[in-house]
């Protein structure tokens, strides 16, 4: 019998192209697309301090370049990009993404002004706002059913390293671009090195558009969404059902997003300004500190599942989230005490290290919150509620440190203000959310509840 609107596959069917080299192409082709959105991505952050000197911008205004003009606008887009995808295939919108982004990315490189580089940093984050949906979406029908599991992993594995290899490759980039500079083309030659690197990072935008159209996927008829399975209605119930929960997961989500990025957009510049680090130097010394901190933390989020599930069952996710999000704000209060650049690296590969030891639990705490029919939906509203807590955060960071600019080390207070707080914040949330979360999963997946007593 079908299953939401699914036909079943007939005898005589075309062969399944999802096997073999070709899945293994497609997996590695969306990996290639999400390191270098990240690598386009971090180069704003990176470059951040070059820009300013070279525009004359306030720090309000590069908060207002990385929280507003990307994450915001970002968000704002995922929807609607998520509903193009689903309806005009998401193969061919994922290639015209890589080619939006990769042209805004350009157009930082040639702003003359803010108002030029806020445009283009919209464009930046409108185009990579479909990464998550679209490849999310696109994984089932480029691998096989048997191998979905792995090759999400896998995926989100990388996009998670992706930001750490994406500053270590720029850092890498900006070292070597004035040796080649003489190779470049006689118009090219007198452009400054920060508009040099942004040209760089996005002459490979055509070649990683190509290169996604043409991984083969399996042919589903629009029937076969399962885009109608649940009313709007079944979302309100479930929110109105379980608020607390959702209230408690998805608020400290947002503050880890939140204390998050006032650290990842703003410690870049406090290395160049406060210890005079070069945009090379910054680049890898924070790629490395990304790269290390994602690996213990992935490590010990492993190691925190087989020493605690057996005794907290279905709420071992959200007890070490919480402890993550508790280590991750006293590294942000350690920051006041900093008076080296190696010291900034060290911590932020500290605070890494404890979220992601969380992160790699999320997506586990999310389906056994939710029933599987809203799962989507459900999850979406959290990301929307992350993405805008996540566009604050930079902004709120400038604007204390405009505020607190005779102050020498005004930069480096803020960010350890507002992380310090929205950690600790979200670690008392979530924390005080753990009850509510196993009735939650009780309600909706009692067996989970079971193999667990």
């Amino acid at each position: 019998m079908p299953v939401h609107g699914l036909a079943a596959p007939s005898p005589g069917a075309a062969a399944d192209p999802r096997t073999g080299l070709s899945a293994a192409y497609g997996v590695l082709i969306l990996i290639v697309a999400t390191v270098f959105a990240a690598i386009d991505r971090q180069i704003l952050v990176l470059l951040a301090e070059p820009m300013r000197a070279s525009l004359g911008l306030s720090d309000t205004k590069l908060g207002l370049l990385q929280g507003v003009a990307i994450t915001l606008f970002a968000g704002l887009a995922a929807v609607p990009i998520g509903w193009l995808a689903d309806r005009f295939g998401r193969r061919s919108l994922l290639a015209i993404s890589v080619l939006v982004w990769a042209t805004a990315t350009a157009a930082c490189g040639l702003a003359g002004d803010f108002q030029a580089l806020f445009l283009a940093a919209i464009g930046l984050g409108i185009g990579e706002a479909g990464l998550a949906p679209i490849i999310y979406g696109l994984i089932p029908d480029v691998v096989p059913e048997r191998r979905r599991v792995l090759a999400n992993g896998i995926y989100a594995l990388a996009a998670i390293l992706g930001t750490g290899l994406g500053l270590a490759l720029s850092g890498g980039l900006m070292h070597g671009l004035d040796d080649l500079r003489p190779l470049l083309p006689a118009g090219l030659r007198g452009l400054e090195s920060w508009r040099l690197a942004f040209l760089a990072v996005a002459a490979p935008g055509p070649l990683v558009a190509l290169a996604v159209l043409l991984i083969r996927v399996r042919r589903t008829p629009a029937s076969a969404t399962d885009l109608g399975a649940a009313p709007a209605a079944s979302v309100r119930a479930y929110l109105n059902g379980q608020s607390l929960t959702a209230l408690g997961v998805f608020g400290s989500a947002g503050l880890a997003a939140l204390g998050l990025a006032a650290v990842g957009n703003w410690v870049p510049v406090i290395a160049a300004r406060s210890f005079g680090a070069s945009a090379a130097e910054v680049g890898q010394g924070i790629g490395a500190a990304y790269l290390l901190g994602t690996l213990a933390g992935a490590a010990a989020g492993a190691v925190a599942v087989k020493r605690l599930r057996r005794r907290l069952g279905v709420a071992t996710p959200v007890r070490v989230i919480a402890l993550g999000m508790g280590i991750a704000a006293l590294g942000s209060g350690l920051l006041l005490f900093t008076d080296s650049v190696l010291q900034i690296y060290l911590l932020f590969g500290v605070q890494v290290a404890a979220l992601i030891a969380g992160s790699v639990l999320a997506p586990t705490m999310l389906q056994d919150m939710t029933p599987a029919p809203l799962r989507s939906r459900v999850i979406a509203l959290g990301t929307v509620v992350s993405v805008g807590l996540s566009a604050l955060s930079p902004v709120l960071v400038g604007l204390l440190s405009d505020a607190l600019q005779p102050e020498p080390r005004g930069l480096l207070i803020s960010v350890a203000l507002v992380c310090t707080v929205a950690m600790g914040l979200g670690a008392v949330l979530m924390h005080c959310v753990e009850a509510a979360f196993v009735r939650t999963v009780t309600t909706f997946h009692p067996e989970l509840n079971r193999s667990h007593s």
